[in-house]
């Protein structure tokens, strides 16, 4: 379950990133309001699954380390590598 809870992590914020304005030219397939959509939907997701894993209280903590793990590293993929 802490794995499902990572890669809907990684997911989520790897949708919401290319749901900005800077980065939303790399994947022209699925609109930007969907992939906002799908981020946040994600978002969720890893609560869930944090939750699931480890209990409400240190599920909240974990769920919100893992999504901090999400978004650093869709950001260095993002910004390190080339449009």
């Amino acid at each position: 379950m802490i794995l499902i809870a990572l890669l809907t992590a990684l997911a989520a914020f790897a949708l919401l990133a290319l749901a900005s304005d800077r980065h939303r030219d790399r994947w022209r397939g699925v609109d930007r309001q969907w992939r906002r959509r799908g981020g946040w939907a994600l978002v969720v997701a890893t609560f869930v699954a944090a939750f699931a894993a480890w209990g409400p209280v240190y599920g909240a903590i974990g769920g919100t380390g893992l999504l901090m793990l999400g978004a650093g590293a869709s950001f260095l993929v993002l910004n390190l590598t080339r449009p």
